[in-house]
This record gives C-alpha cells, structure tokens and sequence, in this order.
C-alpha cells in the first residue's frame, strides 16, 4: 500500500472551536458534558446528560447570512473542514478533482428532519420550510462542505455509528491507494438533538443520575489524508503515518454492548499487525471507554491481554461523550500527538460500536 499521511486536523468540539484548545481543555480535566434537565423533556426521575456545544459561530468561515440555512451539523462541518484544510496547508485551486471527502455520522439530518415533520403535522404541508429539506439527509453535512470548498473528488458518507469517523479513513486508505485522489478529509460529524436523546434513554442505555451508561456528543472533527508523494513534492508538514487498520464484528445486542475481551484483542492485533508495529512500540492508546462498565472492563482486559502493563491510554469519550465525532476526534488528538511528540513511536485508536462493530487504527510517526 502507498505511504499515507495525516498533514492536517480540525475539530469542532464542546470544548471549543479548533483542535488546539480542545486538547487544551481535555489534558486539563474539563468536561463538555452538561445536564439534560427534566424541563427539557422525557419521563425520567432526575438529570440525565448531553455532551453539547453552547456557543457556536461560523464566522469567519462562512457569514452569519448563509449559515442560517444550514443545519447544525452542516455549519460545524464547513467550519471543521476549512480549518482542516487550512491547518494542512491544502492548496484547493488546482486540486478540486484529486481532492475528497468522507464522513461518519450517527445523528447528522435528525434535527431538521424533525422539525420539518412538525411542521407538517402540525400545521400542514404548505407550511413547511424548503430550506429544512436539503439538510433531512445524512450526507448533508458532506456535500454541503464539497460545494462550499469546491471539493471534487470521492464524496462518502458513512452511517455506521460510533466508529464510523474510523471507517472513513479505512475507506479513504483505500481509495488513496486506489489513486482516486490524492487528498482526502476524513472525520465525523454529529449533532445533539432532543428526539435521538429520549429514544436512546427509553432503551436505557445513556447515563442518567441514577444509572450509568455513555453519553451522547456533538461535533466534527477531521483530518487530511494524503498519498505521500503529493505531501512531500509539496513540503507538507507530516503529523503522523497511517500504518495500519483492522475491523471486525461479533454478533451482540445493537444496545447492549457486551463485548468480548478475546474478540477485541483480537482485532486490535490485527491493526498492530497490518501497521507492522509490535505492541511495544505504542506510546500511547485512546480507548473506547464510554462509561458504560461492562464495555469499558471488556477492552480493558484486551489491552492488558495485549500490551500486559499496558502505555498511556486517554479515554476522552468520559469528557466530551460518545458519537462517531468522538472516534474522530481521537484521530485528530492521535496525530496531533504525533507531531508533538514523535518519540510516542505509535498510536492506537480503538473503537467499539453499537451492533458489535470494533475498528482499530494504529498511526506511526513520520
């Protein structure tokens, strides 16, 4: 497989705007997860919890007027991936056809399609608003970043839960390789909205003040893959060397996370052994953990079944909740920490979805 490389990141984050004060925020302790209150909605006895962004603007990116046609997730994407692109010093003009985008999602479209069903229901077809529509679809945050950025190139969107932000950039190896482009920005992005928070509270699976369990997020959060020659011909800064992958799945409950330590050491083995790197090499790991006991015990007891005493392990989804937005968030910080800090040697992301999905990536230093 061709060298491929990591140039870029941005993040959108209920820790703030931009990647470096996300990190900031994160090694400091902070939390950007808040309360749900009963006032807001549902049934339960007491708090329940939402990692959400208070705050946001897309200025300067893109004007205040034409953000308010785009959903939530849409804006946090076109901000995410200009400052991506910007970040890896990614030259557009030129390169609109070799240059791609591929995002994961579990929750983008919810919102306005919510509300544009409302609005049906309650009041009538006629008064629905047109600009709602567009963005109903998963793959709007995507294509509404493509033709804001004039991005030409493979155009995917992956819904594939948590490790969805993992599988695009197992997807975008592939194509890379493949010399369908030369650039591709890989991520995620996720909205909170109140609908998806009391579904997912009905089957009993986020934390509450009386129960314990993962805790929804929202966001975006990308990096730029690019084939090794384009980003040394260019001088490109090189964060990190993407080394290796694996995925696999065992059949559970789509909800009730009961994973298999032998199964996710598995897995996690075969990423190791894909990128070439013997456990010893990682520096650093960024678990899945998600506050929900029995998942986080299960990978727990893989990465001592692989590692034995086993490197750094940062398990940010305990700050900034879980989303596929999280998972590529993790690559970001992966990268990130690789440029910083090349002596970490290897990173490992490791992710584990609703269904029994696990993806894990493993980058080296440049």
């Amino acid at each position: 497989m061709r060298e491929i490389f990591i140039t870029g990141a941005a993040a959108v984050t209920p820790l703030g705007r931009d990647l470096e004060t996300t990190a900031a925020r994160l090694a400091a302790g902070d939390s950007g997860i808040v309360e749900v209150s009963v006032a807001e909605g549902g049934d339960r006895k007491g708090a329940a919890y939402a990692a959400r962004i208070a705050a946001f603007t897309t200025e300067p990116e893109m004007p205040k007027a034409k953000a308010r046609r785009l959903d939530r997730a849409s804006q946090f994407a076109v901000v995410a991936v200009t400052r991506g692109l910007a970040e890896a010093g990614w030259t557009m003009a030129g390169n609109e056809e070799e240059t791609g985008i591929l995002l994961g999602t579990g929750s983008a479209g919810a919102s306005p399609l919510v509300e544009l069903e409302r609005q049906m229901a309650v009041e009538s077809p006629e008064a629905a608003s047109p600009f709602l529509f567009p963005c109903t679809v998963a793959n709007a945050p995507a294509s509404i970043a493509a033709i804001e950025l004039k991005i030409k190139g493979p155009n995917v969107t992956i819904t594939q839960k948590d490790p969805a932000g993992l599988n695009a950039l197992f997807y975008g190896r592939l194509l890379i390789d493949d010399e369908r482009a030369k650039a591709i920005v890989v991520g995620a992005v996720d909205e909170w909205n109140l609908t998806y928070q009391l579904a997912y509270e009905r089957l009993r699976v986020l934390k509450t003040a009386t129960m314990p369990g993962y805790v929804l997020s929202e966001g975006c959060s990308v990096v730029l893959l690019e084939d090794g020659v384009s980003a040394r011909s260019r001088g490109a800064r090189l964060w990190a060397r993407v080394a290796g992958a694996a995925s696999a799945g065992s059949p559970v409950s789509p909800q009730h996370r009961r994973a298999r330590p032998e199964e996710v050491a598995a897995t996690i083995r075969a990423a190791l052994s894909d990128a070439e790197v013997p456990p010893s090499r990682v520096g650093l790991v960024h678990a899945s953990a998600n506050g929900v006991p029995w998942i986080d015990a299960a990978e727990e007891a893989a990465l001592a079944e692989v590692f034995g005493a086993a490197p750094r392990v940062e398990r940010i989804k305990l700050q900034v909740g879980e989303n596929p937005c999280s998972g590529a968030l993790q690559l970001a910080l992966g990268a990130r920490a690789l440029r910083d800090e090349p002596s970490l040697g290897a990173v490992l992301v490791n992710s584990l979805g609703a269904g029994g999905n696990q993806i894990a990536v493993v980058l080296t230093a440049p």
